[in-house]
């Protein structure tokens, strides 16, 4: 069954102790989440390992989902940030067009392979919560974007003609596939075994994302 939203969002407690405890309950649930793999877990042990009541809990979020909630805004927030941080970075510079793509796969490859326990069970969750779904959706779009804005501009540094249209495909295929690998929405006992390393796929992803995005070749002579 659907969760609905809830409230979307809380004013931070007024006092520094309270905000203290709640960043701990935050801190507690979202070590279970990624310990767990899942949202298999209870507000009791989010209590217990936050060293907090549960009543304190309770006073400040109606249950278990819109904590869970709090706890994806937050750390999506971050992870928004870092990620134009370093992928709009990525290619800056490059010697080449084929540099520049193969730095900018990179740097967002090694970005949700990092988060993986962190993005994955938020995959999960949002199969049937729509505020999660939504929110991850908000993250994804705003990765894409940095990843299409942080090709475009290598491709005009380079003096290469690229459409908005063929960097959104190349985003499209890259992502789709760093998702099946790092198994992202599966539970981490249920990790998609793969015939290559990482760093085959960074190499392969780097040339996928290069034919797409690659100027055509000039036609030999008849």
């Amino acid at each position: 069954m659907t969760t609905r939203p809830g409230r979307s969002s809380l004013s931070e407690p007024k006092q520094q102790r309270s905000r203290d405890s709640f960043a701990k309950v935050r801190a507690a649930a979202l070590e279970l989440l990624q310990e767990r793999g899942t949202g298999q877990f209870s507000l009791a042990e989010v209590s217990a390992r936050a060293e907090v009541s549960i009543g304190s809990i309770y006073g400040r979020v109606a249950g278990k989902a819109e904590l869970l909630r709090l706890v994806q805004s937050q750390e999506f927030d971050h992870l928004d940030v870092e990620t134009a941080r370093r992928v709009g970075a990525a290619g800056v510079g490059a010697s080449s067009f084929a540099c520049a793509t193969a730095q900018i796969v990179t740097a967002y490859a090694e970005l949700l392979r990092s988060h993986r326990e962190l993005l994955s069970p938020f995959f999960l969750l949002g199969v049937d919560d729509e505020v999660i779904l939504e929110r991850g959706r908000r993250s994804g779009n705003a990765g894409q974007d940095v990843f299409i804005r942080a090709v475009l501009t290598a491709a005009a540094e380079h003096g290469v003609e690229l459409s908005g249209q063929s960097a959104h495909w190349a985003f499209e295929v890259f992502y789709s596939l760093s998702v099946r690998y790092l198994g992202l929405g599966v539970t981490a006992t249920a990790i998609p075994q793969s015939a290559y390393d990482w760093q085959e796929l960074l190499d392969r992803l780097s040339r996928t994302v290069w034919l797409i995005v690659a100027p055509p070749a000039p036609p030999h002579p008849a």
